[in-house]
């Protein structure tokens, strides 16, 4: 979550991930209105749940759109990335949605003194900013077998190279066979894709849904 303790005038979007990053959320206006209904003596927690509430769903809707606050779409997957795809994943490529497991964590929580939304997975914070990730040197068995043909294509059509293919442990091909590979330290390289915060749009129902609060709870008073 975006803080371990928040005042009634705090609102936060945020991530905890193992590396301890976080996203904090410091508008004034919103400060400032929340702020306002604490001391008209405005029910905070249901202020905040229903923030938290509206963020969660705009947070959801940023995954199915895949796009950060202000409607700006994340970076496509690199051709490279396609290629390794089975064809039925390539057939329809979903970011950062391919086991669903970061989208079905994200989560709410909103009392008297915070409304936040975030997600507790290890790796939500590399996606959320982008970066690198060093894998040293490597060496582990894999499944092979024969193919009839090379593994490349010529321009005339003629298939040619290595008849050498990864395969799945349950192949039923006769050359299946196990063997040890040696893979190479590398570095690899994520872009930012990011789905926590608020923008413009985000900002006005907010305070919408804070004035709404206020008129509900005090009678339009405050």
């Amino acid at each position: 979550m975006a803080r371990d303790k928040m005042t009634p005038s705090e609102f936060g979007a945020g991530l905890a991930s193992g590396s301890g990053v976080r996203v904090d959320v410091d508008d004034a206006d919103v400060l400032r209105a929340l702020a306002a209904a604490a001391g008209a003596g405005a029910d905070m927690t249901r202020v905040h749940r229903a923030i938290a509430g509206y963020v969660l769903t705009v947070t959801q809707r940023r995954f199915e759109r895949e796009t950060g606050p202000g409607g700006v779409k994340w970076q496509s997957f690199a051709p490279s990335t396609l290629a390794r795809m089975s064809a039925r994943r390539r057939a329809n490529p979903k970011l950062l949605r391919d086991s669903v497991r970061l989208y079905s964590s994200l989560t709410s929580l909103a009392d008297s003194g915070r409304a936040a939304v975030g997600t507790n997975v290890a790796y939500a914070a590399i996606h959320q900013f982008g970066g690198e990730i060093a894998q040293a040197a490597r060496s582990q068995q894999v499944h092979v077998r024969d193919a009839a043909v090379g593994a490349a294509t010529t321009k005339d059509g003629r298939r040619v190279g290595s008849t050498r293919r990864f395969a799945s442990a349950k192949s039923r091909a006769k050359s299946l066979r196990t063997e040890w590979v040696t893979m190479p330290e590398r570095t690899i390289r994520v872009p930012p894709r990011p789905y926590l915060g608020i923008d413009d749009a985000d900002r006005a129902e907010i305070l919408r849904l804070i004035a709404e609060a206020l008129d509900r709870e005090l009678g339009g008073a405050a």
